[in-house]
C-alpha cells in the first residue's frame, strides 16, 4: 500500500491543505474494516480504481461513487475497500471547501454525496480524467487543472480563517469566546459563520483537533506513558474525559485503537510536530 501527500499548487494553496493519492489492492488491507476519523477537513475523492464501501453502524454497506465530496466527519467513517485502489483525495482547510461547493457546508457534514449531486457541471469535469488516465500521478495534475479556475477567484472568510488556525495553534486547547473576541465577531456570529463554511461549530473543531492531536501523541509515546500524560497535555481533564472524548469520536477507546493500528487510519492521521516536551 503506498500513500503520498503533495502540496497543492500555488492558486489552490488558500483552499486546500494538501493533494494525496493511495495505492493498492483491497487483498493488503485483508477484511478487516477501516476506520477514518475526524480530522476537521472536508475532502474531494476521485477513485480511478473501483470505489470503497461505506459501511454505516447497523452494517449496510454502499458503494461510493467515483467521485465524491467528504463533508467534515462527527464520528468515524468505516470504509471497505472493493478491489484495485488508486485514489486521489483533495484535502480542504476545514474552510476551504466552501470556496468550491457554495452549499452551506453544515448540510454536508458527515455525509459522503456523489458530486452529480452536489455539483453536476465539477462532476462532469473531474470525470473526464478518469477517461484520460488510470495514472494516479497523472491525474493529480488533470485535477489540479480543473480545480484551478474554480478555486482561485475565491478567498476564503478572513476572520473564520484566523479563527481556524489559532484552533491548530492552540492544538484544539482554545476558549470560544477569546476567539471571537480576537476576531471581532460575537460568539453567536462566529457560530454561524462556521455552521456556513466549515459545517461544524468552533468548539466541534476544537474538540476534533484536541483529539487529531491525542492520536499523534500516542503514536509517539511509549506504551507506559500513554493515558495519562496524552490527557493532561491535550487539556482533558481527566483521564475518563479522554477516554469519553476519544471513544465518541473513534468509536472505540485509546487502547484498543492502538491495539487495532488499522492502516487507513494511519495515513490519515493528522501530524503535529512533536513539542520540547516530548522530544
Amino acid at each position: 500500500m503506498e500513500y503520498r501527500e503533495l502540496a497543492p499548487p500555488a492558486a489552490l494553496r488558500s483552499s486546500v491543505q494538501c493533494v494525496w493519492t493511495l495505492e493498492g489492492d483491497a487483498g493488503e488491507l485483508g477484511a478487516e474494516l477501516q476506520p477514518v476519523f475526524p480530522d476537521g477537513r472536508p475532502e474531494l475523492i476521485l477513485h480511478l480504481g473501483d470505489p470503497f464501501e461505506r459501511v454505516h453502524a447497523d452494517g449496510v454497506a454502499a458503494r461510493q461513487a467515483h467521485v465524491l465530496f467528504a463533508g467534515q466527519l462527527t464520528r468515524q467513517l468505516v470504509l471497505r475497500p472493493t478491489g484495485r485502489i488508486a485514489v486521489i483525495g483533495i484535502r480542504f482547510h476545514p474552510d476551504g471547501a466552501s470556496c468550491l461547493l457554495r452549499a452551506p457546508q453544515r448540510d454536508l457534514a458527515g455525509l459522503t454525496l456523489p458530486v452529480q449531486d452536489l455539483v453536476p457541471a465539477l462532476h462532469a469535469s473531474i470525470s473526464e480524467v478518469r477517461s484520460e488516465t488510470d495514472s494516479t500521478e497523472r491525474a493529480v495534475d488533470l485535477v489540479m487543472d480543473r480545480l484551478a479556475p474554480r478555486l482561485d477567484a475565491v478567498r476564503p472568510d478572513v476572520r473564520v480563517r484566523h479563527v481556524v488556525e489559532a484552533i491548530a495553534a492552540a492544538r484544539g486547547q482554545a476558549s470560544v469566546d477569546a476567539l471571537a473576541r480576537r476576531a471581532g465577531m460575537t460568539r453567536r456570529h462566529l457560530e454561524r459563520r462556521f455552521q456556513e463554511v466549515v459545517g461544524i461549530s468552533p468548539k466541534r473543531l476544537a474538540r476534533i483537533t484536541r483529539f487529531q492531536f491525542a492520536l499523534s501523541m500516542l503514536d509517539r509515546m511509549d506504551v507506559s506513558e500513554r493515558g495519562i500524560r496524552t490527557a493532561a497535555e491535550c487539556g482533558y481533564a481527566d483521564q475518563a474525559h479522554f477516554i469519553r472524548d476519544f471513544r465518541d469520536l473513534a468509536g472505540c477507546p485509546p487502547g484498543e485503537h492502538v491495539l487495532r493500528r488499522c492502516e487507513l487510519t494511519g495515513f490519515f492521521t493528522h501530524q503535529f510536530a512533536p513539542t520540547e516536551a516530548d522530544q
